[in-house]
């Protein structure tokens, strides 16, 4: 049960004043989710696509994280017209489930197939996924820009559970009719949670220009052109945020893994993938709750163990056997609530140790490393997958099981101690709240 406190949080953020924020969650939720792997992997493996290029396909949107390094300077040649900037983005990427719903259709006509239907399907996937990766980082500078600080550390969090919450319990219906749907009408079915994601995503834009404006926004030309002195904390931070992505990078879709190795169907996959969300959504509650007055490191650093024990469950979901459900659904609860609480404390994190329009400097950099990190993983997963993948079972083992021992690194390297500060800035650093 949710503390008195949380419970009065949750009242303020459903204050008519944060109503436009409310609509933003509901059409975020649907479109993340519905658009979302969730969906894709399901229906890439269901089109015959390999579990290797399935699992490449989870590479294509990191390039969104590295593409953040242009956002500063394109800031800049813009006059810090962060707002139009945003806006045009995702109009290109939110309605992303109306090309993934001709996709569909095309494919199930039998217009287009084989390798030229994947090639497309990429291009889809790395193109929007690109852009939504950066719409939704310039949107975070966008919260800060327009919200107090304690207004600021209201709303995102709960943004977030609630995006989640109305995600999911889309996702729920769809993922126990899905089955049924495919056998009446074969892959059509599939069209249907994308066109929902793609009529609701054109709706998101109409949300996005109804926020209030965020002004110029332009990082100074000194924080462009030089290092600085990143503080200890910092330094830390980025530091086991690299490690922890590059082990998050090596785990293969869970999708992948219950279709093509524990032999379930489509449709549990996405119930998975479902339940996993809603686990998501009350972890994002608590966490943001206690972020309010907490520590950003420790919730991090334990966001880490959470994440090495979601990927040891795999482990035991041996194929033919009656608990290898179980073991899927574990990982996926234990998985979301490292997920939740991880990501809201690194965002957080970040927030605390650098204040002004640096920020978005060095969440172009957190992002670029972090993605940079994730990729190196995927395409050593994938390589694996490619060459040792006919043996299924132990090659997807394999790699859960280096993705577990990277996650047990980064929570050590988290808890050691940090050297004191050396400069004003790492003093000023070093008082705000951990």
């Amino acid at each position: 049960m949710l503390p008195a406190s949380a419970v009065l949080e949750w009242r303020q953020f459903g204050d008519a004043r944060f109503r436009v924020y409310h609509q933003l969650a509901l059409a975020q939720g649907v479109v993340t989710v519905l658009a979302g792997f969730d969906v894709v992997i399901p229906w890439a493996l269901a089109i015959g696509c390999p579990p290797f290029i399935a699992v490449l396909l989870g590479v294509l949107p990191l390039a969104g994280g590295m593409a953040q390094l242009i956002v500063p300077r394109l800031l800049d040649r813009t006059d810090g017209n962060l707002r139009g900037v945003t806006l045009l983005l995702a109009a290109v990427a939110e309605p992303r489930g109306l090309y993934l719903a001709a996709l569909v259709t095309l494919a199930a006509a039998g217009i287009i197939g084989g390798p030229l239907l994947i090639v497309l399907l990429a291009v889809v996937i790395g193109l929007t996924s690109v852009l939504s990766s950066i719409a939704s980082a310039n949107l975070l500078s966008w919260h800060s820009a327009v919200l107090a600080e304690q207004d600021r550390r209201l709303v995102v969090p709960r943004l977030m559970a609630v995006s989640l919450a109305i995600g999911a319990l889309l996702l729920l219906p769809i993922a126990a009719l899905l089955d049924t749907l495919v056998s009446f009408i074969g892959l059509y079915a599939y069209a249907l949670p994308f066109l929902i994601s793609g009529v609701i995503g054109v709706a998101e834009i109409a949300v996005l220009r109804r926020l209030r404006h965020p002004g110029h926004v332009v990082v100074p030309p000194r924080a462009l052109a030089a290092e600085g002195e990143p503080t200890p904390e910092l330094n830390e931070f980025l530091h086991v945020s690299a490690l922890n992505a590059l082990g998050m990078g090596f785990a293969p879709a869970m999708s992948v893994f219950i279709i093509s190795v524990v032999g379930l169907s489509a449709g549990f996959s996405m119930m998975v993938g479902a339940i996993g969300t809603l686990t998501m959504v009350g972890a994002a509650a608590v966490a943001g709750s206690r972020l309010t007055h907490g520590s950003s490191r420790i919730m991090l650093r334990r966001s880490f163990a959470i994440r090495a024990l979601a990927m040891a469950s795999p482990l035991l979901a041996l194929p033919g056997t009656a608990l290898a459900p179980l073991f899927l659904v574990a990982s996926a609860m234990l998985g979301a609530i490292g997920f939740a609480s991880g990501s809201l404390a690194a965002n957080e994190r970040l927030f605390r140790l650098i204040s002004g329009p640096a920020v978005i400097r060095y969440h172009a950099r957190y992002l670029a490393r972090t993605s940079g990190a994730m990729t190196a993983g995927q395409l050593a997963g994938a390589g694996l997958l490619a060459v040792a993948g006919p043996l299924g079972y132990p090659a997807f083992a394999a790699l859960y099981a280096s993705s577990a021992a990277v996650r047990v690194i980064a929570y050590r390297r988290a808890g050691e101690p940090l050297p004191a500060p050396q400069s004003a800035t790492a003093e000023a650093g070093a008082s705000a709240v951990a």
